[in-house]
């Protein structure tokens, strides 16, 4: 992955008059100092959403501490590219991704603020706490298989279901360009399992998607039977709208991805920027992270929303997950060129 920006913010000037006039002086001053408050208490933060949530939290946080934020929502690999365009003049600061091997390979480059004190880091879901306490993974989703049931009479149960003759040229993929989850679990499954499979979906004749809201379009009306890869928030999101869909987390293990909250070294906004992720951590947060069908950071076990059940999850090293992102794309590229 190509190294990113540390972001910053660009400051006002301040206004000097001649020292013949010095009420006008001294006035100019006063209304530039202000200005700089004003400055100062404007946050810019860039959000992988869902859009709702990240729209929720940044009304309330606004409420309760009275500091303006600016927001960008995007998938996490619009938003990295949007980092990378104003790398002549950053602009965020702080960062929420849907990847965590995104958030893993900032860190490793020296690119993201230590936070020692974050109120209730403490309480997060031990798999997602951040020995470096620089990534606070506030929530996590899942992915599985999304499927039409108008078109698929027998609801798959794994992976390998997707490569059988009924689904021939029915299954869609994320793109792990664009989606962030696509990104870790394309890398995941194959440092668990290779890319067997992947060639087996390619010959039974599945296709590379959009994002994730393009690839659960697909199969909401049916022009594709399956998603491979698919987001659970997104699809229980639609089951609960009435959607004619299912949705299944594999029985021989899925990726539970954190999505994590960061601060960018250079902000010059770290107080603003440390009471966001607090908020991020907080009670009040987390029960609506699970309102929206995401997994809560501070969750004690991980079960399907939709049933209770036990969700079978890979165990990852995310270190190691960053140093083989490169080849297992690549392995996926050459797969599906």
């Amino acid at each position: 992955m190509s190294k990113l920006a540390i972001i910053t913010l660009s400051t006002l000037g301040v206004l000097t008059l001649g020292a013949t006039i010095y009420t006008n002086s001294h006035r100019s001053k006063a209304v530039n100092a202000a200005s700089n408050a004003t400055e100062q208490q404007t946050l810019t933060v860039y959000a992988a959403g869902p859009k709702p949530l990240s729209d929720q939290i940044i009304k309330g946080f606004e409420h309760q501490t009275g500091i303006k934020v600016k927001s960008f929502d995007g998938t996490t690999g619009k938003i990295l590219s949007k980092v990378k365009a104003e790398q002549a003049n950053p602009q965020a600061d702080v960062l929420i991704l849907a990847s965590m091997a995104a958030g893993v390979d900032l860190q490793r480059n020296g690119q993201l603020l230590t936070y020692h004190d974050a109120k209730h880091a403490q309480q997060l879901n031990p798999a997602f706490q951040d020995k470096h306490q620089q990534l606070f993974s506030y929530s996590a989703s899942a992915v599985g298989i999304t499927y039409n049931k108008q078109q698929v009479k027998v609801a798959p149960t794994d992976w390998s279901d997707l490569t059988k003759p009924e689904f021939r040229n029915q299954v869609t993929i994320p793109d792990p360009q664009t989606s962030g989850s696509s990104l870790d679990f394309i890398n995941t499954y194959q440092m668990q399992h290779g890319n067997r499979l992947l060639k087996a979906l390619k010959q039974n004749g599945a296709e590379m998607g959009g994002a994730n809201k393009e690839v659960l379009d697909a199969v909401v009306t049916g022009q594709k039977a399956a998603v491979f890869g698919g987001v659970d928030y997104m699809s229980i999101a639609a089951i609960k709208k009435g959607e004619r869909i299912g949705f299944v987390y594999p029985k021989s293990g899925t990726l539970v991805n954190p999505r994590p909250a960061m601060i960018l070294k250079s902000s010059r906004h770290q107080t603003a920027a440390k009471k966001f992720v607090d908020y991020l951590l907080s009670a009040k947060v987390q029960q609506q992270v699970e309102q929206n069908h995401l997994i809560a950071g501070t969750t004690t076990k991980l079960t399907n929303p939709l049933n209770n059940q036990p969700i079978n999850t890979y165990r990852v090293n995310w270190q190691r997950a960053n140093t083989a992102l490169t080849d297992n794309l690549a392995s996926f590229k050459q797969v599906f060129n």
